[in-house]
């Protein structure tokens, strides 16, 4: 017996993506400013900085940005399989419970009917793979 260790390469990638790009984090950025009139003043020598400037933008780590573009680009064709995978690895709580519930919220979002709990597994399943795919492609590409 074998261990596949390139599915479990993709398998991390995936985890990783999901903490990173975590459905339940949406919301963190909105209600307080991150910053105080103080810090602002500190960062910047005792003089307000102009309008302009605006807001620091999130930032993201590269590897997990690279899974979101996959994600991104498997949803341009199949968009019922990047919800799938979205709410599998991105969302909370169990996966087949309350991650399923999270897919499905997604499905609706996005103008289709809500999927069985088999079909949403086998979505995962076969997303897991495409992203496999595309990691194969890019390791042979360099």
């Amino acid at each position: 017996m074998q261990l596949d260790t390139f599915a479990e390469y993709v398998r991390s990638r995936l985890e990783h993506w999901g903490e990173a790009f975590a459905l339940h984090r949406d919301c963190e950025y909105l209600g307080f400013q991150s910053r105080s009139l103080l810090a602002v003043l500190i960062d910047n020598g005792g003089h307000m900085p102009g309008r302009g400037q605006g807001y620091k933008p999130v930032e993201t780590d590269m590897l997990a940005q690279q899974m979101e573009d996959i994600v991104a680009a498997i949803a341009r064709d199949t968009p019922a399989m990047a919800c799938a995978l979205r709410g599998y690895y991105c969302g909370r709580g169990r996966r087949k419970i309350e991650r399923f519930e999270t897919a499905n919220l997604l499905l609706a979002n996005a103008g289709h009917r809500p999927v069985s709990n088999r079909h949403y597994l086998s979505l995962v399943e076969l997303g897991f793979q495409r992203v496999r795919g595309w990691l194969e492609g890019i390791a042979q590409a360099a």
